[in-house]
């Protein structure tokens, strides 16, 4: 999109010229806004897509390339399961089958790469560049997601990582278990734990089968895609277990961060960077015709002198195009922004999160982790506003066909008509998203599989199973978690990520009193348990009934109150007793005696914590950048292409970061000492 000598005078407005019959004389002789094909020829009468576009049947003629390199990435997960397979075979013989399978011990390379693929998951790659387009600027909160999920961190993971290595963890609920000795509460959480990882598995699935179907133009139903899905992430499974996870992470990583450092270059070079095409009245502003006859045509240019007929539509300049995007939010969508902030906060429970707590080789690996993990959103999530934000800028001059599919589809099926190097990039960045969403599928599942296996078959089914036993029962569960993730995927979008994002995270958030409190203070089993049952109880309750708070408090929270107001009120009045007669089986085997705060505090002997005010501060930054204070639906400054209330929460997340930097240095691990022959714990005895 260029500007032209021709544009009319008028402040703010100008029109593109056109080859169209009607065009008065002396007008404008060449098309002045480009569409995604290629450039008609100079006196070609008409703009029709199918003289600029090749249509929907040289498409996949087009897209070969492309698919070869997405064969051999899938090449190259195979070739990561047989080395996984190889060296679980090894794990088996030293470790059991058990730890094989659903654990291990890795260095902070492999740990920082297993836990950033797993971070930036479908929802990054596929749900931010949607929500741009759809929503704006609310899609800034993308940004403070892992800088609210590292205070988390900060609160958990010191303690949690000393534990497992103490008292051998292996399920990521068995801190559950060990601190409260009930089988009840064991179980509950264990759900808790399930339902999420089921919803972020299903993400997953919609995400990967919505980019390529973008990129094939439908050439298959959405079921299939999802099936192939199924299939790869099971496999993977199956071959190698944690093997199979983290070396495959570590491709996809690699890959993942290749595309986020490339694809703004690009953006840039062929579209200008936001700050270039968010005015009104920028360069590349043009007039359009959007109503076309067919899903493959152009739209035609609109004359100078018909800029001001009903049909013409500004395309190129997003604050034109989308002048909704500059005007300050409406408290539902503050409220919806503050909710999701304050959600991430449980992002560490997820079972996928404790597993890499329980594999870190060192406690100085999480550290360097929560470092990273600070930084990446600066990395990772601006590429994908910048995908959204491009499209809802110039998708009026595009076919219906582009449009209609994903944000980021549609920018790269607009990008790889631009030239080889282009297309290498539109590949890559396919890639990485498949990437993206295959490395967080399969933790998920592997998750919500030692879950289902330790806690439940385990736990309640079958005590004295074997560890062959119980890695079968997890293979188990994770093909009847990818058959229910498949029916809910069927009935589900893109565009509805960010509200699945926010049941997700509120569901974890139901387990922060048994976390948080549990590791922190002396809360008992008790208030734990009929806390987190009320809440699972009201929720589907409130489904029926209805939500009292809607919109401004999303229903997981309202149970999430319930769950708090029942821990206080039954931790005041009737706690209950301190130790359990009657605790889960086998746990007094395994773990010795029943865990306390003393038995926590002990544990943590020669750690210096990350202080927990300064976690609280990075929570309370991050609801500050969210845009209570003005009025909405009020036209905001724009500074630097973002609304001032934008560039505000942008400053908080930098003030946010320098804090948690701060708390993540305090953390101080005890110095290393010989590894004890009966540990079980992965890495156990090094700090």
């Amino acid at each position: 999109f260029g500007s032209s000598p021709c544009w009319p005078k008028a402040p703010g407005l100008r029109a593109a010229g056109s080859d169209l019959p009607h065009r008065p004389q002396g007008a404008c002789p060449q098309v002045a806004r480009r569409g995604p094909g290629t450039w008609p020829a100079r006196g070609q009468k008409g703009v029709r897509g199918a003289a600029l576009r090749p249509m929907a049947a040289d498409r996949h003629s087009r897209n070969g390339a492309l698919y070869l390199c997405m064969g051999a990435y899938f090449l190259a997960l195979v070739c990561v399961a047989w080395v996984a397979r190889r060296w679980k075979k090894h794990a088996v013989a030293s470790d059991g089958h058990l730890q094989a399978h659903f654990g291990g011990s890795y260095g902070t390379a492999m740990l920082l790469l297993t836990t950033f693929s797993t971070t930036f998951s479908g929802y990054t790659v596929s749900g931010v560049p949607q929500e741009a387009y759809e929503r704006g600027f609310v899609s800034l909160r993308w940004m403070g997601f892992s800088i609210v999920a590292v205070a988390g961190m900060l609160l958990v993971d010191p303690r949690l990582r000393r534990l497992a290595v103490e008292r051998g963890y292996q399920s990521p609920n068995d801190f559950i278990t060990d601190r409260y000795r009930s089988r009840r509460c064991r179980l509950l959480c264990a759900a808790s734990g399930c339902v999420p990882m089921l919803i972020f598995l299903c993400v997953q699935m919609i995400s990967f089968a919505a980019i390529l179907r973008g990129l094939t133009q439908d050439a298959a139903p959405k079921w299939v895609f999802m099936l192939a899905f199924c299939g790869a992430i099971l496999g993977l499974e199956v071959l190698g277990g944690m093997q199979s996870v983290v070396l495959s992470d570590a491709v996809q990583s690699v890959v993942m961060i290749a595309s986020f450092i490339l694809v703004p270059l690009a953006l840039g070079a062929h579209f200008g960077l936001v700050p270039t095409f968010a005015p009104a009245d920028c360069p590349a502003l043009s007039y359009v015709m959007p109503n076309t006859t067919g899903r493959e045509d152009t739209p035609v240019a609109c004359a100078m002198e018909d800029v001001s007929r009903d049909g013409c539509v500004p395309s190129g300049c997003l604050a034109a195009v989308r002048p909704e995007f500059y005007a300050f939010p409406a408290r539902e969508s503050a409220c919806d922004m503050a909710f999701f902030l304050l959600n991430t906060l449980a992002f560490p429970l997820g079972p996928q999160q404790v597993q890499r707590v329980y594999i870190a080789a060192s406690d100085r690996a999480l550290r360097v982790v929560a470092f990273a993990m600070l930084l990446a959103p600066f990395l990772c999530q601006p590429p994908g506003i910048a995908i959204g934000l491009t499209k809802a800028a110039l998708a009026p001059a595009w076919p219906k066909a582009t449009v209609e599919a994903t944000a980021v589809a549609s920018v790269s099926d607009v990008l790889m008509q631009k030239g080889p190097l282009e297309y290498v990039l539109v590949s890559l960045l396919t890639t990485s998203t498949l990437a993206a969403i295959m490395s967080t599928a399969d933790s998920a599942l592997l998750g919500a599989s030692s879950l289902v296996s330790i806690d439940v078959y385990k736990g309640f089914v079958r005590p004295r199973a074997s560890p062959e036993e119980v890695v079968r029962a997890g293979l188990v569960s994770s093909l009847l978690s990818c058959a229910a993730a498949f029916c809910l995927g069927l009935f589900l979008e893109v565009g509805q990520m960010g509200s699945i994002v926010l049941f997700q995270l509120g569901m974890l958030m139901q387990m922060t009193p048994a976390f948080f409190l549990g590791l922190h203070v002396g809360v008992r089993e008790r208030p734990v348990f009929y806390g987190l049952a009320a809440a699972l109880i009201s929720l589907p309750v409130l489904v029926l009934a209805g939500n009292p708070l809607r919109p401004f408090v999303p229903l997981v929270n309202v149970a999430l109150v319930l769950n708090f107001v029942v821990v206080a009120a039954l931790q005041l009045l009737a706690p209950g007793p301190q130790v359990q007669a009657v605790g889960s089986p086998g746990a007094a085997q395994h773990f010795g005696e029943q865990l306390t705060v003393a038995g926590i505090g002990a544990a943590m002997e020669g750690t210096r914590e990350p202080r927990a005010a300064l976690a609280a501060a990075m929570v309370f930054l991050m609801l500050c950048s969210v845009p209570f204070y003005g009025s909405p639906g009020s036209t905001e400054p724009m500074m630097v292409g973002l609304p001032r209330w934008g560039l505000m929460a942008c400053i908080f997340f930098v003030i946010a970061v320098v804090v948690g930097a701060c708390a993540a240095a305090q953390w101080q691990p005890p110095p290393p000492r010989p590894k004890a022959s009966g540990d079980v714990g992965a890495g156990a005895g090094e700090a």
